[in-house]
């Protein structure tokens, strides 16, 4: 017997082919490149394909076999066990084979060399003739033999192998593999695929190290918690052994690829290729013994939040090494997400991370718009509501729709850019988000590469009131934007929060006074002399130098939700109507119920509404008035002259006209284009598959400012959101579309390598340490215990509170929360805040909380009328955790001995002023924050409101992070030198500067009564204090002499102070200063709001509805 086997050459009648080398060549130039992650969404391929991508392109395998065990007794034919290291790139791995495994890869490669004596008419085998013949002309390797040869092989049988003899067969299997790797149309082979352990996810950078591979058997109905016959079982009262019986035997066995990595499992079915599941490593993470059942000990059972899987390996001795090794990834590079986390949260804390924040949509939108234009891989998009032609950067100027969302995703997706968008599935009769227009819109764009899921199903699910309410965007899984902000109609603003939009047009041939630039948002920095050099560019509109606040009850008229004061000459209106007059829907609020309202005012007849392209004509006859100029001669617009076109027509062409087009003739420049106009107190939407039609009059309604705060983080704290969004795709997809295979699952990246974030994002990044938050539960992650639920928001909230030194200062859109403990309300925030106010009472220091919440609930109604049920119910409920009740934390305060509970606890609103066709108009602006910031070191930005929807994790589901600075700078705090971070602080102080109006003025360093940049750098001293609460005060109107409805209705009857003296009015007007106002506490105390029978559907609606 020969003790090496070499093969013969193959014949020369071979066709030579035309596809280049086969053969591996170390010598070869360039280094290898890495497997780009964005390969794990390419068309799967089964594993018997040769046309499967495995390798690194141009990188050698080599293979070193590091140990061999003997044992006679077991294996009497092959008692050697060999232990072969294998690297490849950056990858090592180890397997373990026997000589007979090794024989029998080299048995199947000389079949498949044999075949290719056969002309078989396939392409495949065509082809791979074709190559070969090609390798074989390519020349001879080092030791004189055809490039086409098998290497030799060691024939001797194991059995006659001793102690003297095993070196050198270990040196010999070492030759034959490692030449065997360098020809590559053996290593692609599937059979030396299978040999190496190796798949197509195995040496993607992104994904981590190669881990463990092997096939597997997978039992059927994962998804399941155990089988129940029908409910017989549960019926007869059956014990768990008998279910898990039941579930052995009733479900199928298939033959699965099974991957390990670092921070999750998945499987593969090998016909295909295609990836049927993934397993994230999570706290209920588990790797056992199936059963207790002798017969089945060699299966092994993995369980998690979501899944249990039942798998059985080849061999007792596979399954244990299977499960030693599960065990030990998960114990080592799963770490954070299998043990125990600071607030029982599914991610651990991060160091070493970089966020930015964002004040209002303008700055966040643009991040987000120029993240997206940057995405490589993937895109992420979860929202409460989405509106596909959302602008994300403004104003538009001649027709440019390269940041109009649809347009953005459409063009990553053509660059082959993979988007997954996860929406929230609304219950069409209580909200009109019209998710079902966004899912179609999006999908039009690029069916291949944008996917997008609604959940839930309401009548499978049960779920009908509770929403899916985060609002992330993640790029690449590198850098995650979230917060308050969903990508839809109504939430771009700036920190003007400019109440009219009527639009101009700017061109080289003409100066139009309509056309206004906003400034960008300015930076914050620690040092006061350059935010001041920063704030002190003047506004280049006067009419915006007066900032929004309520002067007093002469100025009020509430009965239309904001003041209209009479213009003195009515005349006039006719040739200063607005460019827009149309129908707007528009809903804000998560929770509202929309309905016909039974007046609403300023909505023209429906006749009479104009498209943007009809009022545009009507310039020709007329002056084109502008929010941004006192006066436009009419002989300046006389020029734009436009095409009528139909209001029935209007679509998304209508803004997208072709740039080579007369200058004259391009769109206005508008801010707010069709439905993103909005003042949902007024009106809610409707027709959103007319994305560009008003439906109200903007000359005559003032738009409902909107003030929001998002954040941006990149680095681990990213890919825990990432984290988030996989999760939660994957567990939709099973649920609603496991069978459409379009629809991939979603894999985590590795934590060990991030690239550095886009440079686009020009924001100021800050060093901080991260910890990413978030309510979730069964319904909304797809937990298989229904009991299972996450509360890590409330319970960071909770926790800062208490360990609060200084202040707190806390934006919500609610603020629902009793101060003891009740049947009613669950969440605490309420009773820690009261029981730190006393303990600061008790020890007489200094300690403040200030509470921005919006001035009346973001709901369509009327005051008193049936059409504000709604609103009555939220307005009830927030007043009774503030000031109403003794379940309230004013109440309670002053029950434990706190006298005066406005030393150390205010609550405001926000409110703004502007002019408005030669008069003026005030609205409230909208607080949709989601923030708490603590003693300038700690910030919390996310989704979740104060209230149990958002805090008990059983109801709605949100996401949040905590950020605490890890870079400080010297601060005060009571006139004391004390260190600040950067990044808290900083925001902080932007957010007083705009509510205090500090970021329009050109004053900088007021004295007396006035506040200036310098006092906002310790927020807790007297002297800032009674400045805060003064301006607040000198803003506020006199709301708080409103208790009743009957009040309420006859104060908005009484004569204004606009209509009697003009100009007595105007110089009140032009001493307010800022947004900031007083939340009216006394403000209808004697109704009682709350829901009740006769309200309607409101009354009928549960109380977790509102709370």
């Amino acid at each position: 017997m020969q003790d090496v086997d070499e093969y013969d050459e193959l014949p020369d009648d071979v066709e030579r082919g035309t596809i280049g080398s086969i053969l591996f060549d170390e010598k070869e130039d360039g280094e290898g490149k890495e497997v780009p992650f964005l390969s794990v969404h390419n068309e799967p391929v089964g594993f018997k394909s040769r046309k499967r991508s495995i390798f690194i392109p141009n990188t050698p395998i080599t293979a070193k076999i590091i140990k061999y065990e003997r044992s006679v007794t077991t294996h009497l034919l092959h008692p050697y066990l060999y232990t072969i290291e294998l690297q490849h790139g950056n990858f090592t791995w180890v397997i373990q084979k026997r000589y007979k495994s090794i024989q029998f890869l080299h048995q199947q490669l000389k079949l498949f060399r044999a075949t290719l004596m056969i002309p078989f008419p396939t392409e495949k085998h065509r082809n791979d003739r074709e190559n070969f013949k090609e390798l074989k002309k390519s020349g001879e390797n080092e030791e004189g033999k055809s490039k086409t040869a098998l290497p030799r092989f060691p024939n001797k049988p194991e059995v006659l192998i001793g102690y003297d003899q095993i070196d050198k067969r270990v040196e010999q299997l070492e030759d034959y593999l490692n030449k065997l790797l360098n020809i590559k149309l053996y290593r692609d082979h599937p059979e030396t695929i299978e040999f190496l352990l190796v798949s197509h996810y195995s040496f993607i950078k992104d994904l981590g190290d190669k881990g463990r591979e092997e096939f597997i058997e997978k039992q059927t109905g994962s998804m399941q918690r155990s089988c129940d016959c029908f409910g017989l079982l549960e019926a007869l009262n059956c014990c768990g052994p008998c279910s898990d019986f039941c579930t052995y035997n009733c479900n199928r066995w298939k033959k699965r690829w099974l991957f390990v990595k670092d921070t999750f499992l998945g499987y593969v079915r090998a016909r295909d290729g295609l990836l049927r599941g993934i397993v994230l490593f999570d706290q209920e993470f588990e790797v056992a013994s199936a059963f207790s059942n002798v017969r089945r000990r060699d299966k092994l059972q993995i369980l998690n939040l979501q899944r249990r899987l039942l798998v059985k390996c080849d061999g007792s001795k596979k399954r244990q090494d299977l499960s030693n090794y599960i065990k030990e990834t998960a114990k080592k590079q799963g770490y954070g997400f299998t043990h125990d986390n600071k607030y029982s949260s599914f991610a651990p804390k991060r160091s070493d991370c970089t966020a930015s924040w964002y004040v209002d949509g303008s700055s966040y939108m643009s991040a987000v718009a120029d993240a997206i234009n940057s995405a490589k891989e993937e895109i992420f998009i979860t929202d409460w509501w989405l509106s596909p032609e959302i602008y994300l950067k403004r104003p538009v100027l001649r027709g440019n729709h390269e940041w109009r969302l649809d347009c953005l995703l459409q063009k990553k997706a053509n660059e082959g850019i993979k988007i997954f968008v996860l929406l929230y599935k609304e219950v069409k009769q209580a909200l009109g988000l019209d998710s079902n227009y966004s899912r179609n819109t999006l999908r039009k764009l690029h069916s291949e590469n944008i996917k997008v899921l609604r959940h839930p199903d309401h009548a499978k699910s049960g779920v009908f009131l509770w929403a899916h309410h985060e609002k992330i965007v993640c790029i690449d899984q590198t850098i995650a934007f979230l917060g308050g902000m969903d990508l839809c109609y109504g939430r771009w603003d700036t920190f003007e929060h400019r109440l009219s939009d009527f639009g101009g047009i700017h061109c080289s041939t003409c100066s139009f006074p309509g056309c206004y630039f906003p400034p960008e948002q300015p930076k914050w920095t620690e040092e006061i002399d350059v935010f001041e050099n920063l704030m002190s560019k003047e506004t280049t509109v006067e009419s915006f130098d007066v900032n929004p606040a309520n002067l007093s009850k002469e100025f009020i008229d509430r009965e239309t939700s904001h003041t209209q004061i009479q213009t003195r000459e009515t005349e006039s209106k006719q040739k200063k109507e607005s460019l827009i007059n149309g129908n707007i829907n528009f809903i804000n609020n998560e929770m509202e119920t929309p309905r016909e309202p039974e007046e609403v005012k300023c909505d023209t007849p429906e006749l009479e509404r104009k498209t943007f392209m009809q009022r545009m004509s009507e310039c020709v006859s007329g002056n084109c008035f502008s929010a941004f100029s006192n006066e436009v001669p009419a002989e300046e617009t006389a020029e734009m002259i436009m095409d009528e076109v139909d209001s029935k027509e209007v679509n998304h062409k209508e803004f997208e006209r072709n740039d080579s087009r007369d200058e004259l003739n391009a769109p206005p420049v508008v801010y707010w284009i069709g439905k993103d106009y909005t003042n949902f107190l007024l009106k809610d939407f409707c027709d959103l598959d007319s994305p560009f039609q008003d439906l109200f009059d903007r000359t005559k309604t003032p738009r409902m400012p909107w003030h929001d705060i998002g954040v941006m983080v990149h680095g681990h704290a990213a890919r825990d959101v990432a984290r988030h969004f996989i999760q939660r795709w994957n567990a939709v997809k099973i649920e609603k579309v496991k069978k459409l295979h379009f629809y991939p699952y979603l894999m985590p990246k590795s934590y060990d390598h991030f690239d550095p974030p886009p440079k686009e994002l020009t924001d100021p990044q800050y060093k901080v340490k991260c910890q990413v938050l978030r309510s979730v539960s069964a319904w909304s992650a797809g937990f298989l215990n229904p009991e299972a639920y996450e509360e890590s928001i409330h319970r960071a909230y909770l926790e800062c509170i208490i360990k609060s030194q200084y202040y707190i200062y806390i934006e919500n859109q609610f603020f629902i929360s009793l101060a003891r403990q009740n049947d009613l309300l669950k969440n605490r925030i309420c009773e820690e805040l009261c029981t730190r106010i006393v303990k600061a009472h008790a020890e007489k220091k200094k300690f403040r909380v200030y509470v921005i919440i919006p001035l009346l609930p973001g709901f369509e109604g009327e005051i008193g009328r049936r059409s504000g049920t709604s609103l009555h119910a939220i307005t009830h409920w927030n007043y009774s955790s503030i000031c109403r009740g003794s379940y309230s934390l004013l109440e309670k305060l002053k029950e434990m001995g706190v006298e005066n509970p406005s030393d150390y606890i205010t609550f405001h609103g926000l409110r703004k002023y502007s002019e408005f066709h030669e008069t003026y108009v005030t609205e409230l602006i909208y607080v949709h924050s989601k923030l708490m910031i603590v003693d300038d070191k700690i910030v919390i930005c996310g989704s979740a409101n104060i209230n149990d929807r958002s805090l008990l994790g059983s109801r709605d589901s949100e996401i949040a992070v905590i950020l605490k600075d890890e870079e400080f700078v010297e601060g005060y705090m009571n006139d004391e030198k004390v260190p600040v971070g950067r990044y808290a602080s900083s925001l902080r102080k932007y957010l007083f500067a705009e509510h205090l109006g500090l970021l329009s003025q050109c004053h900088r360093h007021d004295s007396g009564d006035r506040i200036g940049y310098r006092d906002l750098v310790d927020p807790i001293s007297d002297d800032f204090y009674t400045k805060w609460v003064s301006q607040s005060n000198n803003n506020t109107t006199y709301f708080e002499e409103v208790s009743t409805f009957r009040e309420f209705k006859a104060y908005c009857k009484e004569e204004k102070l606009i209509d009697t003296d003009f100009e007595s009015a105007k110089e009140l007007i032009e001493k307010i200063k800022g947004h900031l106002v007083d939340l009216p506490l006394e403000f209808l105390k004697s109704e009682d709001l709350s829901p009740k029978l006769t309200d309607g559907m409101t009354g009928l609606m549960p109380m977790t509805l509102w709370t």
